[in-house]
């Protein structure tokens, strides 16, 4: 099932479509990946080179696609760190035409605001994001931060994390609401990943939840290689549970390999066989 990918670029290391396109391949999918930013590396090391691209350069490279006459095929459209705040409208521009050419066509959407307690985008980013994207999305997937953010609720524990997935369906028709890296003082040795899903925008839905342990761990991506690992799965039949619960043990051998080798990058290729097992399911 081919999947229209947008989102950042680097060189060196394991995040954005470095960290998504080959989990996706590797699982049958193939990518079309359009850059949002290319950059040396991801920000978190000491240095970068590089630049956001402006949304015009990103519109004309989905052009270009455009132009071959296959932006129907897709069966899905995925992003997310976005770069600029006109890319957001640009995206929703391009999830209605895949939407109106090829109807099955669903819109995954990780809104990549922030992580470990602090905003890394520009406010106007995070704004843009939040009234445009997360309305639209069909699966949203919010780390705790993020989650937090969306809906000015605190998030400290499962039982919060689901007052806010509730509180944030109320703002988007998706079908599915996925809050990653939810800790819960009663459980501080785990991490659980809870998701809300629902038959249509007016139903009260249902809660599901997986769990994996805590572990030191000091590389970016793991957002970007959670939504390729779920999009993976989650594309064969649309079964939410079965997809989280692939999803969470996926990341359990990259997360668990990457911290027993003091890694600063993500052990995805490492690890390949393991999480391919675990979708293949």
């Amino acid at each position: 099932m081919p999947i229209l990918s947008i989102q950042s670029e680097v060189v060196y290391g394991h995040v954005g479509h470095q960290a998504s396109r080959f989990i996706l391949e590797r699982m049958g999918h193939p990518v079309w990946a359009a850059p949002t930013v290319l950059f040396s590396n991801h920000l978190a090391h000491k240095t970068v080179t590089g630049r956001v691209l402006e949304a015009a350069q990103v519109r004309e490279l989905i052009d270009g696609v455009r132009k071959l006459g296959v932006l129907g095929k897709a069966n899905a459209v995925l992003t997310g760190y976005l770069g600029a705040p006109e890319t957001a409208a640009l995206v929703a521009e391009v999830v209605a035409e895949v939407k109106a050419l090829n109807p099955r066509a669903i819109y995954i959407f990780d809104p990549v605001i922030g992580d470990q307690g602090a905003m890394y985008v520009k406010p106007e980013l995070a704004l843009a994001l939040s009234t445009i994207l997360v309305p639209i999305a069909d699966v949203l997937s919010p780390n705790v931060y993020e989650l937090g953010h969306l809906t000015g609720l605190e998030v400290n524990s499962r039982a919060q994390a689901v007052d806010a997935l509730h509180a944030l369906a109320k703002r988007t028709k998706a079908r599915a609401i996925i809050g990653t890296g939810i800790p819960d003082p009663d459980h501080p040795e785990e991490l659980a990943v809870i998701a809300l899903a629902r038959q249509s925008p007016g139903d009260s839905g249902t809660i599901s939840m997986a769990v994996t342990r805590r572990l030191p761990l000091f590389a970016s991506g793991t957002g970007d290689a959670f939504a390729a690992l779920f999009t993976a799965r989650y594309l064969r039949d649309q079964d939410l549970k079965a997809a989280i619960d692939a999803a969470v043990l996926g990341m359990s051998y990259i997360v668990t390999e990457t911290a027993a080798t003091n890694s600063d990058e993500l052990k995805i290729i490492e690890t390949q066989d393991k999480w391919a097992a675990a979708l293949a399911r």
